[in-house]
């Protein structure tokens, strides 16, 4: 894990915005594979915010120690979205890292996960 000041959760709540923007447009423009991509991008900047916020930490390796660090800044509400955050970075990476197509109704389900999580996230530290 690697120490962030408290003041970067917004910038990543910018990033976690900027990227559903790009999924939504992405969307439209049928290019279901970066829509997917970026919904869960989205994911990941809202809750490098999340933990940044409550721990003043950010993952620095890998999506299990990202999940493990919301667990534990969860514990500061008593509450946490780990599961919802994992089936996101596992269905990325069944779709976009591998040679398979993404459909355009996985593509909106995710999007509509992604926004829910960031809702969520924003509930939680604005």
């Amino acid at each position: 894990m690697k120490q962030e000041d408290k003041n970067k959760a917004v910038i990543r709540l910018k990033d976690a915005e900027e990227f559903t923007k790009s999924a939504e447009e992405n969307l439209e423009r049928e290019r279901y594979k970066a829509s997917l991509d970026h919904s869960v991008d989205a994911v990941i900047a809202a809750n490098d915010a999340f933990t940044i916020f409550f721990m003043e930490q950010v993952a620095s390796t890998d999506h299990k120690e990202a999940i493990s660090l919301h667990k534990e800044a969860g514990k500061k509400i008593s509450e946490n979205k780990a599961s919802e955050m994992a089936v996101l970075l596992e269905e990325r990476h069944r779709k976009s890292y591998r040679c398979v197509p993404v459909t355009k109704s996985l593509a909106e389900i995710d999007l509509k996960k992604a926004v829910k999580f960031l809702d969520w996230v924003k509930s939680k530290i604005v």
